[in-house]
C-alpha cells in the first residue's frame, strides 16, 4: 500500500527519486521513502537517473538524512561521493564570490534581488550545494546597471561580449538582460536582468508591481532582497527551459509551492493573465503536479486551459502520460547548440568559425537519436517512432529558440552565421591576394589573451554553463 500519490505509476526507483527529491517531507513521504528504498534493487539505475536529473546531491543528503544511504552499494556511494564533491567545490567558489559581490550592491544602495537557484539555496533547501549552480541569477532596477557594471570592473570581472570585442550595454528595448560577468577564475558567474524574459516575446510582465512586491532578506549573512513567492512562482515557470525538464528543474517548482504556505494563487493568477504567460505556467505547472501532486497546481492548470494553444496542450499531455518518459525526458541540447553559438562569434578566423558554424549546424539539423527522442518522451522507440523524431527535432529547437528569443530574432540570428562565414572567407581572400592591407583578424586565443585569459580558461567559463 503506498502512502503518497507522488510519481504514482513509477517504478520503486522513479518514485525514490522524485520522494527524495523532497526538500521538507511530511512523516508519510518519509515513511514511504524509507518503503522505496528497501524495495530498489539495482542502486546504479537510480543514480543513473539521478544525474540524468542532475539532482544528485539533494537525492543523497535526503537519503543520509533519512538513514538510508547505507542501502546504498559502496560502489554506487562512490559515484554519489564523486559528483556531489565536485558540484559542492564549485559552488562554494560561486557563494564566496557571490557574497562579495551583494555586499558592494548593499553599499552601494543597489537593491538587489536574488533569483532561483542562489535564493532558494537559503530559504528552502538550507543548503548551497543542492545542486548544481550555474551562475548567480539577479534582478536590478534599470537606472542601476551602470552602477553594477561599476562594481563588476572593481572586483575584476568581465562581460563575454568582450570575447566578442563588445562592451557590455543595455538595450532594453531588445533584451533583458547584460552579457555573463565572469571573475578571471571562472568562480563567479553573475547574470544581471532588469526583467525576467526578452521583450521581444509577446509577454507583458508587469514589473512595477513586482518591485512593490520585494522583500528584504538575509543572505547567508548579508543583506539582499527577494521576490515575493508569487512572483518566484511565476518566473520559474516562464524561465522553464522546455526540454530541461528535468527533478531539478521541477523540484524547484513543487518545494517552492510547498515551502510558501501564504502563497496566494489569486494573485499569481491574475499576474499570468496580465502577462499573457498562460501557456508557459500550464506547461510548468502540469509537468510538477504530475511528479508531485498539488491540488493549487491543478486548480491554476485548469483556470488558465481555455487560453491553452492546441500545440501546448498536446505536448504538455505526451509529456505528463508516461511517469518513465517523463523522468528520463531531461535534455540539454539547447545549451550545446547556444555555447557553439557564442563559440562561432567569439573568433573573427575562417578556420575556426567554419568549425564551429558545422558544429552549429549539425546540432540543430541532426539531432542526436538520444536527445531526439528525449525531446519526442519516446519510451521503447520502435525505428519509424525514432525516425520521426529526429526529422521532427529541428522544429522543435526551433520553436523553443523562437520562444525564447523573440519569433525572428532566431533565425536573423541563424543568417547572420552565414554572413559572418562568408565574410570571414571573403578577408581571407583578400589577405592571400594581397589586394589591400587588412590587419590581422583575432581568433579565439588572442580574445582571450585581451582579457588575460588563456584558451582553456574560455572554455572552462563555457563549460561550466549547462
Amino acid at each position: 500500500m503506498t502512502r503518497t500519490e507522488i510519481a504514482a505509476g513509477g517504478s520503486a526507483v522513479e518514485r525514490l527519486l522524485v520522494h527524495a527529491s523532497l526538500a521538507a517531507p511530511t512523516a508519510d513521504e518519509r515513511a514511504e521513502t524509507a518503503e522505496l528504498a528497501k524495495n530498489v534493487t539495482d542502486w546504479a539505475e537510480f543514480f543513473a537517473l539521478a544525474a540524468l536529473n542532475a539532482t544528485v546531491p539533494l537525492v543523497q543528503r535526503r537519503l543520509e538524512a533519512e538513514g538510508l544511504y547505507d542501502l546504498v552499494p559502496d560502489a554506487v556511494r562512490a559515484d554519489f561521493a564523486a559528483v556531489t564533491k565536485r558540484i559542492g567545490a564549485v559552488n562554494d567558489r560561486r557563494l564566496a564570490g557571490a557574497l562579495e559581490l551583494l555586499r558592494r550592491f548593499d553599499e552601494r544602495g543597489v537593491r538587489c534581488v536574488v533569483l532561483k537557484g542562489m535564493l532558494f539555496s537559503t530559504e528552502i533547501y538550507h543548503d548551497p550545494r543542492y545542486k548544481r549552480m550555474n551562475d548567480l541569477d539577479i534582478l536590478i532596477e534599470l537606472d542601476q546597471v551602470e552602477t553594477a557594471i561599476e562594481i563588476y570592473r572593481e572586483l575584476g570581472l568581465f562581460a563575454t561580449s568582450e570575447l566578442l570585442g563588445k562592451a557590455p550595454k543595455v538595450r532594453a528595448e531588445r533584451s533583458h538582460h547584460l552579457p555573463s560577468f565572469v571573475s578571471r577564475d571562472g568562480a563567479l558567474v553573475v547574470g544581471t536582468h532588469w526583467g525576467l524574459i526578452t521583450p521581444l516575446t509577446p509577454y507583458t510582465i508587469d514589473y512595477a508591481a513586482i518591485w512593490d512586491r520585494v522583500r528584504r532578506i538575509d543572505f547567508y549573512g548579508v543583506p539582499a532582497w527577494a521576490m515575493a513567492h508569487e512572483d518566484n512562482l511565476h518566473h520559474l515557470g516562464v524561465h522553464l527551459p522546455y526540454y530541461k525538464t528535468g527533478v531539478r528543474e521541477l523540484g524547484d517548482i513543487w518545494n517552492l509551492a510547498r515551502y510558501a504556505t501564504d502563497l496566494d494563487y489569486d494573485l499569481l493568477a491574475s499576474e499570468i493573465a496580465t502577462a499573457g504567460t498562460e501557456n508557459l505556467m500550464y506547461h510548468a505547472l502540469s509537468l510538477a503536479h504530475r511528479l508531485v501532486p498539488n491540488p493549487a497546481f491543478a486548480d491554476l492548470v485548469d483556470r488558465v486551459q481555455p487560453k491553452i494553444n492546441r500545440f501546448t496542450r498536446y505536448d504538455t499531455a505526451r509529456k505528463t502520460a508516461d511517469i518513465h518518459a517523463l523522468l528520463r525526458s531531461r535534455s540539454t541540447h539547447t545549451s550545446r547548440i547556444e555555447k557553439a553559438y557564442t563559440e562561432f562569434n567569439m573568433t573573427a578566423l575562417a578556420h575556426e568559425k567554419r568549425v564551429t558554424f558545422g558544429r552549429l549546424w549539425s546540432d540543430l539539423l541532426l539531432v542526436p537519436a538520444a536527445e531526439a527522442e528525449r525531446m519526442s518522451s519516446l519510451r521503447k522507440p520502435t525505428a519509424l517512432s525514432a525516425l520521426g523524431a529526429r526529422v521532427a527535432a529541428p522544429y522543435r529547437l526551433t520553436r523553443v529558440f523562437q520562444r525564447d528569443l523573440g519569433r525572428w530574432l532566431f533565425p536573423a540570428a541563424l543568417a547572420k552565421t552565414v554572413v559572418d562565414l562568408g565574410a570571414a572567407y571573403g578577408v581571407e581572400l583578400v589577405q592571400r591576394a594581397g589586394v589591400r592591407a587588412i590587419a590581422a583578424r583575432p581568433g579565439i586565443d588572442e580574445f582571450a589573451a585581451q582579457l588575460g585569459l588563456t584558451r582553456a580558461d574560455l572554455q572552462a567559463v563555457l563549460d561550466s554553463q549547462e
